[in-house]
């Protein structure tokens, strides 16, 4: 169904809303759909955004909505300028009782709805589902062909995985958003950030959400095929290459960009939030203190990176 005026956010009349932001992405994005459509778990319908496309790709998302109209919808609106906005914009114009986020060039295991909606439920169940709660896993990284370039996302960029405490989080986020579910709480939460441009990425904004106010659970498995052709709005990293040293070794005024982002978005999430934890507020204006002051306060409270390599970094760049 294609939604060319809509005046309120539309009911996702299943349990799982899963949205996906597009711009550019004909090359793939057959695939990408046809892999959802084939879920061994079909309780959920998808909504997709286009941002503007000159490539086809809305003509392509409205065939697929036409086809199956009961399952894929299409929203008109605003152009966002990127995939963050491109998000949100989704989440404030889709109401379902659980969310995932769905890129537009990857391929999906058919077995990544079910697994991820299980894990879910377990974690609603042993806490509460008035609580934020996010699951997210673990990525294949593939060429544009499919082909295997590592088999777990964690691997090759050497990430650890189980790094879900706020006080890491707010340094390093270890959550890819086309892995996400969320639950409608985490969704409301997230939207009451009043300035998109505070955030550095969605997937970013609700882990930290989930983490400080209620839950993360993730999922030891591969369940997406995260293609990597070059123009990828974020993409992975091999942590082991020669160029990914360097870059963290040399290229300071990166390194320092990105830990003012963090430090921004951080204060973002004290003012949207109110929250009042010492530890949180010095974070988020960091950048007011001398050096020393910066390295002792992310060894006092332990605001680590994963890796020693990424850590050297962020000692010396802070």
């Amino acid at each position: 169904m294609i939604y060319k005026e809509f005046t309120k956010p539309l009911k996702c009349k299943k349990n799982i809303a899963i949205l996906m932001a597009t711009y550019n992405g004909a090359e793939f994005i057959d695939a990408q759909i046809n892999s959802i459509l084939e879920q061994s778990a079909q309780n959920w319908e998808l909504f997709i955004h286009d941002d503007g496309s000159t490539d086809g790709t809305r003509k392509i998302v409205e065939t697929y909505a036409s086809r199956y109209p009961s399952k894929i919808h299409v929203l008109s609106g605003i152009s966002n300028g990127n995939a963050k906005k491109n998000f949100f914009y989704l989440m404030e114009n889709v109401n379902s009782q659980y969310i995932m986020f769905a890129d537009q060039d990857d391929f999906w295991e058919k077995n990544k709805v079910s697994v991820t909606y299980g894990k879910m439920l377990a974690l609603e169940k042993e806490n509460s589902n008035k609580l934020p709660i996010l699951i997210f896993s673990d990525l294949r990284v593939v060429d544009r062909n499919l082909t295997t370039i590592s088999p777990r996302m964690s691997r090759y960029q050497g990430l650890k995985m189980d790094n879900t405490s706020f006080n890491r989080l707010m340094v390093q986020n270890i959550v890819t958003g086309c892995t996400v579910m969320i639950n409608a709480k985490c969704k409301e939460m997230a939207l009451k950030c009043t300035n998109y441009d505070d955030i550095i990425m969605h997937d970013w904004w609700c882990a930290l959400i989930a983490s400080y106010f209620g839950k993360m659970g993730y999922i030891d498995e591969d369940l997406i095929l995260y293609r990597q052709h070059g123009v990828n709005s974020v993409g992975a990293k091999n942590i082991h290459s020669i160029s990914y040293v360097k870059d963290k070794l040399y290229k300071d005024r990166d390194q320092k960009i990105m830990l003012s982002k963090t430090e921004r978005q951080i204060a973002a999430f004290t003012k949207s939030y109110h929250v009042n934890d010492t530890y949180i507020n010095m974070y988020s204006q960091l950048y007011k203190f001398g050096k020393i002051k910066r390295v002792a306060f992310l060894v006092k409270y332990n605001v680590w990176k994963s890796g020693i390599l990424r850590n050297i970094g962020l000692l010396y760049f802070c």
